[in-house]
């Protein structure tokens, strides 16, 4: 329905259409072992310069480090807990990023996991297996 009053009915949420040009992506990571806690990193990219498949990673200008408590997180994190990313579409007009859940129009989420004790890696070393989201 295009009638911006028009009530949706309860259950599934149903996404909006995209624009592929006004659209951003925004990713962000939290951390798993607190998947409500705060957004520790982010990045926010127009949907009309991505090419699926995507793959992007966190640098440390991608850290809300303006925010309390954030660096130590993110440096805890780092070599020890695994981090929950989150994919959103949402129009550029939203009124924060990320958006609201009423505005997203596709949606992600996956687990980027730490990984210890295999073999060839030395004592203490750890490899971070990738997140895959496939975005609904």
């Amino acid at each position: 329905p295009n009638d911006p009053a028009a009530v949706s009915p309860a259950g599934p949420q149903v996404k909006q259409q995209l624009d592929y040009y006004s659209d951003v992506l925004v990713l962000t990571a939290v951390s798993a072992a607190q998947p409500d806690g705060p957004v520790l990193a982010g990045a926010k990219f127009p949907v009309s310069s991505v090419r699926f498949p995507f793959s992007f990673q966190m640098y440390k200008e991608n850290l809300l480090s303006g925010r309390p408590g954030v660096q130590a997180a993110w440096d805890s994190l780092a070599d020890t807990g695994d981090v929950l990313l989150r994919a959103n579409i949402c129009p550029i007009d939203a009124s924060a990023l990320p958006c609201d859940d009423s505005d997203v129009r596709k949606h992600a989420e996956g687990i980027a996991k730490i990984i210890t004790d295999l073999p060839g890696l030395k004592e203490g070393q750890v490899i971070r297996a990738p997140a895959s989201l496939a975005l609904q």
